[in-house]
Order: structure tokens, then sequence, then C-alpha cells
């Protein structure tokens, strides 16, 4: 058959109907919503996170250009709420955290007390600070008047301001006896620790339902006194509604070896008192050579303020109270014919003391050593050196003679003949003899004193 003579029909180009994706030959499936969704919330995340990269770099922007004023009211009404005066220097703001540097402060209703910050953060909460570390804080407190007002502040403000944990590194605390004055005692280069009182071990716990004192202790601290350092040791503190309390050695001020009391109201006192305590313990945290002594001393000292004394100047008002020393281990040097009438080995010295206005003397009155059967009695002085301070003492006393001629014939008979002996001059002799002895020493070092003994007979036989 012959071929046709018809064209053939040219390809067309209309492209028809779209093929679906993946091949399918129908309209819009599941798998063609769910990629729109997907779609959908890419771009909504998208756009939400922008906004709120523009909604923080607004707020970050508005907090650098108009927050630290705002910041700094903030800062400084959340310190006066807890009792604290607050200059708060320069403020860095961070995220989480403001720091400040050169800040000065003081304690609302305290007068002589102020301090100085060099740095601190104060980590936040929201708005509200949640913790505060601090470093190189120096405390100032000028005259015994910047003591009084501590219990009444803690009262109002202490419970509030201690439940803001804050630790501090470099603390430095300084007393000085007026304002303007030079320093007499300072505690230097302590890291402070706060705690409720009574968390250390020993204490005694509170009663249930009393307010529980505002309590801490300054770790190592250098002991200085006019400028020189005499310990380092921890010490303890604790103010409650009525007194404030220093330990010295201890993590507890009510539990440490040296403990002081000062109570503000209703007229200023202070009561000191030492635990039984070995000497050397007692040397060393007070800067004194007292040697490889053994001896075991303990006492206590009330002050108060002397009778006619102005109350509204404390820090120039002359102080007085008694003193008890008790010293185990120790008797008065003495030739052994009075071993007899120096028996035992403990000594008492009580005084009744009284400090200058200037701080500088400490008059002693009523002064009473016993020692066995030896009682001594007369004055003394102690007068401050800068860091040292001497010591003087006239003492008087008398001694029956039956008494030290007894001893005497026992120090060298023994048996039945030593006690024949002290019987027959027992019986014989009457009369006393008149004891004196000056007693010199310094503080830095008492196992140095002088003690120059002298005595006058008045004995005659019995008839």
């Amino acid at each position: 058959m012959a071929p046709s003579s018809r064209p053939a029909p040219l390809p067309s180009t209309d492209p028809g109907p779209e093929a679906p994706p993946g091949g399918a030959s129908g309209g819009g499936g599941p798998a063609d919503s769910s990629g729109a969704r997907r779609g959908k919330r890419r771009r909504r995340a998208v756009i939400a996170a922008v906004v709120v990269v523009t909604v923080l770099a607004a707020a970050v922007a508005a907090l650098l250009v108009l927050g630290p004023p705002a910041v700094r009211r903030h800062i400084i009404a959340e310190a006066r709420a807890r009792g604290v005066a607050l200059d708060p220097g320069a403020i860095d703001l961070g995220l989480g955290a403001v720091r400040l540097r050169g800040a000065r402060f003081s304690l609302v209703g305290v007068r002589g007390l102020s301090g100085t910050v060099a740095r601190a953060t104060i980590e936040l909460r929201g708005l509200s600070p949640a913790r505060i570390a601090a470093d190189g804080v120096e405390l100032t407190l000028a005259g015994i008047d910047a003591l009084e007002g501590l219990p009444a502040w803690a009262a109002q403000h202490g419970r509030r301001a201690a439940a803001l944990p804050l630790t501090t590194s470099r603390f430095r605390i300084g007393f000085r006896d007026r304002d303007g004055g030079p320093e007499v005692f300072a505690l230097a280069d302590g890291s402070l620790q706060g705690r409720a009182a009574g968390a250390t071990p020993g204490a005694a716990a509170p009663l249930p339902g009393a307010m529980l004192p505002e309590a801490g202790v300054l770790k190592q601290a250098r002991v200085l006194w006019a400028g020189k350092e005499i310990a380092r040791t921890d010490v303890a503190w604790s103010i409650n509604g009525d007194a404030i309390a220093l330990g010295f050695g201890g993590e507890d001020a009510l539990t440490a070896p040296l403990r002081a009391e000062l109570r503000p109201r209703p007229a200023p006192s202070a009561a000191i008192a030492l635990a039984p305590t070995p000497l050397s313990a007692v040397g060393a945290l007070l800067g004194v050579d007292v040697g490889a002594s053994k001896m075991v001393v303990s006492g206590t000292l009330e002050l108060r303020l002397a009778e006619g004394a102005d109350r509204t100047a404390l820090s120039e008002a002359p102080l007085e109270g008694p003193i008890a020393l008790t010293v185990k281990g120790f008797t008065l040097p003495h030739p052994k014919e009075l071993d007899g009438l120096l028996f035992g080995d403990t000594t008492t010295v009580k005084a009744d003391a009284r400090i200058s206005a200037d701080r500088q003397r400490v008059a002693l009155g009523g002064v009473e050593v016993a020692a066995g059967a030896l009682k001594l009695g007369g004055t003394g002085t102690i007068q401050r050196d800068g860091a040292d301070a001497t010591i003087g003492m006239d003492l008087s006393g008398s001694i029956p003679c039956s008494l030290l001629a007894g001893s005497a014939a026992m120090s060298h008979l023994t048996g039945a003949v030593g006690l024949l002996a002290r019987d027959l001059v027992s019986r014989t002799l009457a009369g006393t003899v008149a004891v004196r002895a000056r007693v010199d020493a310094r503080a830095s070092r008492l196992t140095a004193a002088r003690v120059t003994p002298s005595a006058i007979l008045r004995c005659k036989l019995r008839l």
C-alpha cells in the first residue's frame, strides 16, 4: 500500500494540567495540607522571635539610657527598708545582678557608725535583692555612743536585714575613743559570715517564741591594739534587743573563751568574762609572752559609768567596776619557810577598777591577793603605753608569828619532830610579822614580773 500523502500533525505546545508533586495524579491530599501547616508555624515562630528580640533590645536600650537613676532609687529604698542609709556609689548593671563600686553607708538611728564598701555584687530575683557579696568593707565606730543604738537597731531592722544572705571578704572594723581621735582597737582582714545565733555546737538553744539575735563570726581576723597586731583569731558577735556580745577565740559569742557583753540600757554597762583557759592560749590571743606556762586563768570584769559621769558623753566618761582573777598553778614567789602558809596552787586577785576618761590609766583600789593562808591588800595602777601597759601594785598584810614560825619549823623538820616543833613555837610566840610586797610588770612580759618583798618582825614570847 502506498503511503498517505497527508502531513503528520505537529506536537501540541499546551502543557496541560500540572502534575501534582510526587507524581500524584489527583487534587490536594493530606500531605499537601500538613506541609502548609508546617510552613505557617515556621513563619509564626520567626515572627515571634523577631518580636521578642526587638522588645528585649528596646528594654535593654531603655534600661541603659533611663535605668540607672531608677535603679539607684530602688537600691536606696531597699537598703532603707532594712535599716541601712546607703549611697550606692557607681552602679554597673548586668543580667540578674547589680554591681556597686565605692558605696558608703550608715545604720539608721545609730550615731557614730559609718562604713564604706569597695565592691559589692547584688544578685536579683526579679527586682528584689536575693544575695549580696561584698569585698573591701570598712566599718568605723567613733565613741562608745556608737554602740548604744545597735541593740535598738537590731530589734527593729535585724530580722529583715539578716534574711538577705550576705558574705564579705576583707572586712575591717575600727573603734576610736571619739570622732577624729586615733584608732584604739581594730579587727582587720577577716571574712564575715552571718549565722543564726546558737547554730554552733554547744550553743544554748533559744527559747520557743523568743526573738533570735543577729549573729555571725569574723573568721581569722587580725586583732590590732593601738595599730599593733596582737593576735589573729575568730571573733564571734551577737546582737539582740538588749545587748551586744563579742566572743574572742571561738565561733559563738556565748561559748568563746573570752567574752564581752555590752548593755547600753537602762545605764550603760559591760561585762567581760574569761572562762578557765590555759595561760598560753590567753597569751597567744592577746599577744603576751608567757613562755611555756602551765597555769590556767579565769576571771571577770564588770564596768559601769563612774558616779557623777555624764551619760551623754560616754566616750569621755570614766568607768568603774569590780575585777576578779583566779590563777591556778601559781603562788607568789616565797622562801621555803612560808610553804606552810602558801599551801595549794591557786592565787586569787580582787580589786575595784576605775578607768580614766582618756582610757590611759586604770586605778586599782581595794586590792586583795590571797594564796593559801596568806592574804595581802593594797592599791595598784595599770598605765597604758601604746599597745603595751605597765602594772604596779603595793601590797601589805600581816602574818601571826605563831603561824610563820610553825611553817618555818615544818620546812626544816619532818615527821613527828616537825609537828612537835610547830606546836611548841605556836604556843610560845605572839605578835605579827608585817609583810610588804611591791609588784612591777609589763603586760607583754608577765613572766618577767618583779616582786620585791619586805617584812618587819613584831614577834614576842608568850609569858
